[in-house]
């Protein structure tokens, strides 16, 4: 690696970084707006945290949501700050680290050109940015799944995927595709069987369809985001686009999951439309196989691709809220 590589690397990850600050100031900008008008979690977590400090988490499960809301009012109390001031430092916090994740990973600054437009639209979309400036509990918990998937190994990546799932149930189905992609590849190499691409996709189908039936029969749901037939449709396109523009998809632990959130949403969006938010999982787990395995070619398909998811999620969004 000569000094004009490693000069380029260096200001291609100082770039990404303030990219990344720049996010997280927009992230809070869109927490405070959400809390400003009531809405998403954001509004029913501070209506709890203003009608009291302590009474009724006792009440609340002890998984999640009620060690969330009980770690926001202890260190309220002992910052002696507002809740909100704290959850807009964790939103701050955690949105710039998980948009430093993908920014520092670009190979070159050839895939640099062709991957902004795509990184402005997934990041910038209701799908992917709420996740941190509305639903913040989810959005915490899958970054802390993101840097359990990319740097931990062994012990401490399972230790934090199982903090991942603790904070948020909907990362369980994550980490499950996870440990099937491991098994998948441990099982081929034993039997000296070559990867495929029809074997996992069914193991994929099986197992999305599982996870739909357990969700609904424990109730495990999540918020919707949207329910209607045109957003439906263009998912199910995107979702086409993702598995066949380019099928080492399922060589690739990231394309691999997202695969089976795609098909997670699509089974389960007949019977309980919440399973939308796998969808803002689904698309940025998908946006890092590209960073890592992605063609110019796939790269330029799924951008023209998600044009149109991006417009209208935007439109609802707007139509929602103005």
């Amino acid at each position: 690696m000569n000094i004009y590589t490693i000069k380029t690397n260096s200001i291609n990850k100082t770039i990404g970084f303030l990219f990344a600050v720049t996010y997280g100031f927009f992230i809070v900008a869109s927490l405070q707006y959400f809390y400003s008008v009531g809405s998403g979690d954001i509004g029913s977590y501070l209506k709890f945290f203003n009608e009291n400090a302590t009474a009724g988490l006792e009440n609340r499960s002890i998984i999640g949501d009620g060690v969330f809301r009980a770690g926001v009012i202890l260190l309220a109390s002992y910052l002696e700050v507002e809740p909100i001031s704290v959850l807009s430092a964790l939103a701050f916090l955690m949105s710039t680290v998980f948009f430093t994740i993908y920014a520092v990973r670009i190979r070159s600054t050839k895939y640099l050109i062709y991957l902004l437009p795509l990184y402005c639209m997934i990041f910038f979309s209701p799908i992917v940015s709420n996740l941190f400036a509305s639903t913040i509990r989810s959005g915490i918990a899958f970054t802390i799944l993101m840097i359990s998937l990319v740097y931990l190994k062994g012990f401490w990546k399972y230790l934090f995927f199982g903090l991942s799932s603790f904070l948020h149930l909907s990362m369980a189905p994550i980490v499950a595709f996870y440990i099937l992609y491991q098994a998948i590849n441990y099982i081929f190499r034993k039997i000296g069987f070559r990867s495929s691409f029809l074997v996992p996709m069914f193991l994929l189908v099986v197992s999305s369809i599982a996870l739909v039936a357990f969700s609904y029969e424990y109730k495990f749901n999540v918020t919707s985001i949207s329910s209607s037939a045109i957003y439906n449709i263009l998912i199910l396109c995107l979702g086409i686009l993702m598995i066949f523009t380019n099928k080492k998809v399922l060589r690739n632990v990231y394309g691999f999951i997202c695969v089976g959130l795609i098909l997670t949403y699509l089974f389960g969006f007949l019977i309980d439309v919440s399973f939308a938010r796998y969808i803002g999982f689904a698309v940025v787990l998908y946006l890092f196989f590209l960073i890592e395995k992605g063609e110019v070619g796939t790269i330029q398909v799924f951008t023209v691709g998600y044009v149109p998811v991006f417009f209208l999620v935007a439109l609802y969004t707007i139509s929602n809220n103005f």
